[in-house]
């Protein structure tokens, strides 16, 4: 969202400078479009609307700049006694220290989203890993999901809504280098 509205904000700062400039720039090949928006009443006061909206634009955006940053990325729960702050890495570390208690996985790999919302903060987590051809996969993803999905809510306090698990398969992940 953030992204839209500050491509959204860019495009309007551009689109009023250069009409800005296209009005009092002089050039004999423009002066006669110049000539045509000059003759209706409306369109002065509008220049001054946007050079008006451009200095407020400007204004907000220096303001900004003296926001407090000193809020690192990740979820923040606050408590009656105070608050926690919880990192990606943090609860990435949680679901690896969880995936690798089981003997049959190699090369496990967790990716964690966290999400700050007022009242349903939450997390998404992704593992992936590979397993010998001898193990029963289904029922061991299910085992692992279960102990991921539990063992990270109960670290974070925090519900996680979504999990998924992936098995990648050895023969396409290409060449191993030993």
């Amino acid at each position: 969202m953030k992204r839209i509205k500050n491509f959204i904000l860019g495009l309007l700062i551009v689109v009023i400078v250069g009409f800005l400039l296209f009005m009092f720039i002089k050039d004999s090949r423009i002066t006669k479009y110049q000539d045509y928006f000059m003759q209706f009443n409306w369109f002065v006061p509008t220049l001054i609307g946007l050079a008006a909206l451009l200095l407020l634009i400007g204004l907000i955006l220096v303001f900004s700049l003296f926001k407090p940053t000193y809020r690192k990325p990740g979820l923040y729960k606050d408590f009656e006694d105070g608050h926690i702050f919880v990192t990606r890495k943090a609860v990435e570390k949680s679901a690896y220290d969880t995936i690798v208690k089981y003997d049959e996985v190699r090369q496990p790999n967790v990716i964690a989203k966290l999400y700050n919302k007022k009242k349903k903060s939450h997390i998404t987590l992704k593992a992936d890993f590979f397993v010998p051809g001898d193990v029963q996969v289904k029922t061991l993803t299910e085992q692992i999901r279960n102990d991921i999905k539990e063992n990270v809510e109960h670290f974070t306090e925090l519900p996680v809504s979504k999990l998924e698990v992936n098995v990648r398969d050895q023969k396409t992940s290409g060449k191993r280098v030993l």
